[in-house]
C-alpha cells in the first residue's frame, strides 16, 4: 500500500489546510520544469503528489484509505522486528548513508559521481541489495535514476539490467503504470538501436524475443517480427522469416520495410504467397 502521508510529507491527523500548503509546496520543489535532467522522475514524482493530495483532501475517500492505513499499521505492529547487535545496527546505518549520498548525486545530475560511489557499494557490500534500506518508493525511483545514468554513459548491460528489476519490484503498483511503460520503452530502444544493430543476427534474435516478451503495442511487436525475418533472412533459414513477416502483416498490413522483405524471400522461396 502506498503511504499518502508519507508522500505528503504530513502526519496522520494533518488537517486539511496544512494538507494544502504541503502539497503546494511539494508541488513546487518536484515541479518538472526546474528538473533538467531529471524531468521524467520529477513528472512522476508530482503526478503521485497529487494522486495523494486527491484521495486526502476528499473526506469520503480519505475516509476509505484511513481504514486501509490503518489495517496496515496494525499488521506492522504484529511484525516483531529482528534483534539486532550495536556492531550489525551501526554497518546498517553506514550503509544506508552510503546509499543516500549515491541517491543524491543522481537527483542533481552527477551520474558519474554516483555511479562511482554505487560500483563502490557493490565491491564493500557484495551480495546485499542496499536499496532495500529505501521504502519501495524511493527504491524504484533511485534505481530508475541509476539505470539512466548507465544509459547515458553508455554502459547499456547494466543499465538494461536495473530497468529489468525496477519492472519486477514495480509489478502491480497501479501508481507508477507510466513509469513502468517508460522504462519498457527504455528497455526496447536500448535492445533495438543499440544492442541489436551492433551484433550478430543471432545474438539480435535474442534481443528482438526479450522486447516481445515485454508485451508492447500491436504496432510495436508487428516491427519486431519484422526485425526477427530480418535475422532470419541473413541467417538463410528462409521459412523462419516467412513466418514471422507473416506474423508482421498480420499485426499491421502496411507495415514499412515489409515489401523489400518480400522481394528477398521470393528469391528463395519462389512459390509463397503472402
Amino acid at each position: 500500500m502506498v503511504n499518502y502521508y508519507d508522500i505528503l510529507e504530513v502526519h496522520y491527523e494533518v488537517s486539511t489546510e496544512e494538507l494544502k500548503r504541503s502539497f503546494r509546496t511539494l508541488i513546487k520543489k518536484y515541479h518538472p520544469d526546474i528538473h533538467g535532467q531529471n524531468k521524467l522522475w520529477a513528472e512522476t514524482k508530482t503526478k503521485t503528489i497529487i494522486q495523494a493530495y486527491k484521495t486526502l483532501a476528499n473526506s469520503t475517500s480519505r475516509e476509505h484509505y484511513n481504514r486501509q492505513y490503518r489495517h496496515l499499521l496494525q499488521t506492522k505492529n504484529r511484525q516483531i522486528p529482528p534483534k539486532k547487535t550495536a556492531t550489525t545496527s551501526a554497518s546498517d546505518d553506514g550503509l544506508q548513508g552510503h546509499i543516500r549520498i549515491v541517491f543524491t548525486d543522481l537527483l542533481n545530475g552527477r551520474f558519474q559521481q554516483a555511479i562511482k560511489n554505487y560500483e563502490r557499494l557493490l565491491k564493500d557490500y557484495a551480495g546485499i541489495d542496499f536499496f532495500l534500506f529505501f521504502n519501495k518508493r524511493d527504491y524504484i525511483d533511485c534505481k530508475f535514476l541509476l539505470a539512466e545514468a548507465y544509459e547515458k554513459l553508455e554502459k547499456y548491460d547494466t543499465a538494461i539490467n536495473l530497468y529489468e528489476l525496477i519492472l519486477e519490484r514495480g509489478k502491480g503498483d497501479t501508481h507508477r503504470n507510466h513509469l513502468l511503460h517508460e522504462i519498457k520503452e527504455r528497455i526496447r530502444n536500448i535492445y533495438c538501436r543499440n544492442l541489436a544493430r551492433n551484433t550478430t543476427p543471432e545474438k539480435a534474435l535474442g534481443y528482438y524475443e526479450k522486447v516481445l516478451r515485454l508485451n508492447l503495442y500491436k504496432n510495436e511487436n508487428a516491427f519486431l517480427y519484422k526485425k526477427i525475418a530480418e535475422c532470419y533472412l541473413k541467417l538463410h533459414e528462409y521459412e523462419n522469416a516467412l513466418q514471422h513477416l507473416t506474423i508482421a502483416l498480420t499485426l499491421k498490413p502496411n507495415l514499412q520495410g515489409a515489401h523489400k522483405l518480400k522481394i528477398k524471400l521470393k528469391q528463395h522461396i519462389p512459390n509463397f504467397a503472402i
